[in-house]
């Protein structure tokens, strides 16, 4: 039987580098700005999202051995957030992430209190809708969090139904993760909500840019995610998106979260590839030149760093500011199409 939340979390693996609990050292130097504490029970997950590594039936789901790419060891809140107070200067976030079990909505009010007291840094909660009323997000941002996460994952209701519904025997649906959304913006605010996407589940490019537009019309923001296939998952013989994909969509990303184009002034061919971002040549040039959109997208202080891809493979969301030659690479990258089928 594994320790419980509240009195334990998980971290990831960088948080746990960046925190001192184990040795190691970041591709290219990048540095963790967030501290992401995962929840954890002994009986695990209750969801049973087939691409996730704590799914409810796949091996070892309840010791979530494996999530976003690394494993995730646990520790006592207590001493993480002894820890945290020693290096908060070199951070900018805390999030807080809970799971699916009936037990996590008090318990992540335990914790939201416990690090709002302790830490002096700004503070994301993660969390299940199916779990989570709007009463109760109310609490959340009251006991000190500034932002709200919900990761919806899945670009079209489909998907959803697909890979975390009933076909799965997951408990969630579609029509309540888009009410959250909509909850949790009324409650937190435009802008001050986070929506996780995740890019190569089955939707096409056109899907996905559909999806962010309508994230942002909500008052949401879309928090990008490259797939990765987490080992015994479901989906772990599945390849990630072309990295040409991947970068058409994060441009995409930027320019509606930004408002700077929208999904009704793009255009797509028949594949339903995007081929004109909706703005002249002029910005659209200024705007990949300057980087930014290749970059981690989420809340505040969130970089992840290498949690979408090996430091071997094409960095897919940078965690630090886009080199010269990162820039020459994206720019060729965004208008590969003829390697598609």
């Amino acid at each position: 039987m594994i320790s419980e939340s509240p009195e334990w979390v998980r971290l990831s693996w960088a948080a746990t580098i960046t925190l001192g609990f184990e040795p190691g050292l970041f591709y290219r130097d990048a540095k963790l700005t967030c501290i992401n504490l995962l929840m954890q029970y002994s009986d695990g997950c209750k969801g049973n999202c087939l691409y996730c590594g704590q799914a409810r039936e796949i091996p070892g789901g309840s010791d979530c051995k494996n999530l976003i790419r690394v494993e995730w060891p646990s520790y006592r809140l207590n001493e993480v957030i002894a820890r945290t107070r020693l290096i908060k200067n070199d951070v900018e976030r805390i999030c807080i992430s809970m799971i699916t079990h009936p037990k996590a909505p008090k318990d992540l009010l335990t914790i939201l209190n416990e690090v709002h007291k302790s830490v002096d840094l700004p503070i994301s909660v993660l969390i299940t809708p199916t779990l989570i009323t709007k009463d109760l997000m109310y609490e959340i941002k009251n006991a000190g969090a500034d932002r709200i996460g919900i990761a919806v994952d899945a670009a079209t209701p489909q998907l959803f139904y697909k890979l975390r519904g009933k076909p799965v025997k997951g408990p969630h649906t579609w029509r309540r993760y888009i009410e959250g959304l909509v909850d949790a913006a009324s409650v937190m605010g435009n802008g001050n909500v986070g929506c996780h996407l995740i890019f190569g589940l089955g939707e096409t490019e056109k899907e996905m840019v559909s999806a962010f537009q309508m994230v942002y019309n909500l008052g949401a923001r879309a928090h990008l995610f490259s797939f990765f296939p987490e080992p015994n998952s479901a989906l772990e013989t599945k390849p990630q998106p072309l990295i040409s994909q991947y970068r058409r969509v994060q441009l995409a990303r930027f320019l509606i979260d930004e408002d700077i184009s929208h999904f009704e002034n793009m255009k797509f061919d028949k594949m339903e590839r995007i081929i004109n971002f909706g703005v002249d040549e002029g910005t659209l040039k200024t705007i990949v030149e300057f980087g930014k959109p290749f970059e981690t997208s989420g809340c505040p202080g969130c970089n992840r760093p290498f949690a979408n891809e090996r430091p071997s493979q094409p960095i897919r969301n940078f965690p630090f500011p886009l080199t010269k030659d990162d820039i020459a690479d994206v720019k060729q990258q965004i208008w590969l199409y003829d390697n598609l089928p």
